[in-house]
């Protein structure tokens, strides 16, 4: 893990309130003293309360049967993830690194994601939810945050329960390009609510350096309706 890696991880475990006592008086004593490590904390604690907000509509909303099914069915497949239980934020050794393997992976083409050109394009189920869902409707696939690039793009997280796979993908040339894909497995609580802190902290970096600016329910609605143009 690089020394950036390792700063990450302690500012989501110090927002999510996951250091221990004595760990996080540590933190909080080098807070004090450097104001770059403290104004990314703040940046941390802003993209947190934009993606809750996001989730806010469907926080509680019952899962429906049928994704419960799907899920369940799922967590019986011969390539689940061997990972035991994982903590709201996903170990980063779990993680998927599109742009290192993007070129040299050769994924199966009935899968959710395939190469194409240097690029993880998204097809089949998850293509669909991406071009067709909103946030606050519940499916196979959830789509979670949309957001706007400073560069015109659109940019949707998404976490899949049948894949195991959250991840963050841009329309691009009429497709969804992913630009983070990580391991990723559904709470096993059936009384579990879709939130933002299901996010992985790998997803949420790299909502964070898009610096895209997040659509309310009005605004995603009119950009699907528009066919993300």
């Amino acid at each position: 893990m690089t020394p950036d890696e390792k700063i990450r991880e302690r500012i989501i475990a110090f927002v999510d309130g996951e250091l221990a006592p004595a760990e996080r008086a540590r933190f909080e004593a080098e807070l004090a003293a450097d104001p770059a490590l403290a104004a990314s904390v703040a940046r941390h604690r802003a993209l947190v309360a934009r993606v809750g907000a996001a989730y806010a509509p469907v926080l509680d909303e019952a899962i429906p049967p049928q994704l419960l099914a799907v899920a369940a069915a799922a967590n019986d497949r011969v390539f689940r993830p061997r990972v035991g239980r994982l903590a709201p934020w996903a170990a980063i050794a779990a993680s998927l690194v599109v742009g290192v393997i993007a070129g040299r992976l050769a994924l199966p083409e009935q899968g959710p994601l395939v190469a194409r050109d240097g690029a993880l394009v998204a097809r089949g189920q998850l293509a669909s939810a991406l071009s067709t869902e909103l946030a606050a409707e519940p499916g196979v696939v959830k789509v979670g945050l949309t957001l706007k690039t400073p560069d015109g793009r659109y940019c949707r997280t998404f976490q899949s329960a049948a894949d195991h796979l959250a991840g963050l993908a841009c329309r691009q040339d009429g497709r969804w390009v992913a630009l983070t894909a990580t391991a990723w497995t559904q709470s096993a609580n059936p009384a579990y609510r879709t939130a933002g802190s299901d996010i992985p902290p790998e997803v949420l970096a790299a909502v964070d350096g898009l610096a895209g600016q997040p659509l309310d329910a009005a605004a995603e609605r009119a950009a699907r309706d528009r066919g993300w143009r």
